[in-house]
């Protein structure tokens, strides 16, 4: 593990995953190369009166909350001395995932789960279940 992308969504098993990221580094005085990514789903607009500029401010809103949504992540790596690169992005979460992964050289995907859903997600969650079946990596989950 040493180029890692950390998807991260604010979720309390997403701080863990991004707390054993932290841990590794310094258990194995590991140098990583950490890139956090926050995902948005993009709005399902209906009607016929929504313009390319309506689009366009829901988009950067996302963007920006996605980009907001990094900032605790990114503090707890600066405070471990791990240097790291942010990034954010709109659509599907697994198939986003597993876009910055090969995009970026990652040689580990590392992300939260939590048991939420139906019967088939009951051990881990459909955004997680669906990483696994995508990413080209292997995949750490952490609960």
């Amino acid at each position: 593990m040493r180029k890692v992308l950390v998807a991260f969504d604010g979720s309390d098993s997403s701080k863990r995953a991004l707390q054993y990221v932290i841990d590794f580094a310094r258990d194995h005085a590991a140098t990583l190369e950490v890139h956090l990514l926050n995902v948005q789903h993009e709005p399902v607009l209906y009607g016929e009166y929504v313009t390319g500029e309506i689009i366009d401010q829901l988009q950067q809103s996302l963007l920006a909350s996605a980009a907001q949504a990094l900032e605790w992540p990114a503090d707890q790596l600066k405070a471990a001395g791990i240097g790291y690169k942010a990034h954010t992005a709109l659509g599907n979460v697994a198939a986003q995932v597993s876009e910055f992964a090969d995009r970026l050289g990652c040689d580990t995907v590392v992300m939260g789960t939590r048991g939420l859903g139906s019967f088939t997600g009951m051990l881990l969650g459909s955004v997680a279940t669906r990483v696994i079946h995508e990413v080209s990596v292997p995949v750490l989950l952490v609960k």
